[in-house]
């Protein structure tokens, strides 16, 4: 438990919410990417998160709006949902949010954003498509 005594940390909070939320990989990501398979991607970081780089199909939808108006953009509980943010610990808190709403086929992105980044995958902002590149000296 925290120093607070019973008040769980964000960590705790974020931990917890990771290890009950069900996941899929970057890899999984990138092949309903490449399908034709029907889903809607959630990114649920800041607005300034999201304009700075986010995952090509994904729509912005601010996590602390969630419980107010997905309703409005996702009518049908059985629409496949995949959720991220930055490291997983938001998202996963949305998936355990929109369960508990009904809606029964959502997953969070294991990892969030930025292990889809670190894994070598593409994202997109302003400036059009984006890839990180990493730089190793040679010895």
């Amino acid at each position: 438990m925290s120093v607070w005594g019973d008040i769980k940390t964000k960590q705790e909070i974020s931990s917890e919410a990771k290890s009950k939320a069900p996941h899929i990989s970057s890899q999984q990501l990138s092949d309903y990417l490449s399908s034709d398979e029907s889903f809607i991607l959630l990114d649920v970081r800041t607005e300034a998160e999201y304009l700075a780089g986010h995952i090509q199909g994904a729509q912005w939808f601010a996590r602390g709006r969630l419980e107010y108006y997905i309703q409005d953009l996702i009518k049908d509980p059985d629409t496949k949902i995949v959720l991220y943010c930055r490291t997983g610990g938001r998202s996963a808190l949305s998936t355990l949010t929109l369960q508990g709403m009904g809606y029964t086929n959502v997953v969070d992105l294991n990892g969030g954003f930025k292990e889809w980044i670190s894994e070598g995958n593409n994202f997109y902002n302003l400036h059009g498509e984006n890839k990180v590149v990493t730089y190793q000296k040679e010895e």
